[in-house]
């Protein structure tokens, strides 16, 4: 006799594995999609990514309740940071995470992330890293941002944080 479960449920443990693969695939696509905009300078395409009723907290860099005001903080994001940094008349801004773990539980789901960024403005750049602890949602059938919170390690000016 074998211990082997029956063809049946096989498949049906099978389709599981591969629902849950699909959703880290997609859950990374969400994750990865935020900074590619910011990254393509597309700040005001950013709030497409959050649920009705998310939520932002960026720390001290500004929080915001609900898609609409998260779209609008995204969208001022970049000339609030040129306004707030007296050398600069323009800023460019590159973020790359990565270490993306997910935990998915039914249509809700919580991530964890790292990033490194580079923010450069005309006499001056900065390093930036942190973690972001991520909360999502699927909503009819696409996964979304339901939250997001910042952690920032650190932020040192280039001429700071490298050896020559």
């Amino acid at each position: 006799m074998s211990d082997e479960p029956d063809l049946a449920t096989q498949v049906k443990l099978l389709a599981e594995r591969v629902r849950e693969l699909e959703n880290v695939r997609e859950l990374n696509a969400l994750r990865h999609g935020l900074p590619r905009l910011i990254n393509d300078n597309a700040w005001d395409r950013v709030g497409e990514l959050f649920a009705e009723d998310a939520s932002l907290d960026y720390g001290a860099v500004g929080q915001a309740e609900g898609r609409a005001a998260i779209a609008d903080y995204f969208a001022g994001l970049p000339a609030r940071i040129d306004a707030d940094n007296p050398v600069a008349s323009g800023v460019l801004v590159k973020q790359f995470v990565h270490g993306h773990d997910v935990e998915v539980l039914g249509d809700r789901a919580t991530g964890v992330c790292y990033f490194e960024e580079k923010v450069v403005f005309d006499r001056e750049s900065y390093l930036v890293a942190g973690k972001f602890d991520d909360e999502y949602t699927r909503v009819d059938g696409r996964w979304l941002f339901s939250a997001i919170k910042l952690t920032t390690f650190w932020v040192i000016p280039y001429d700071k944080g490298h050896t020559r």
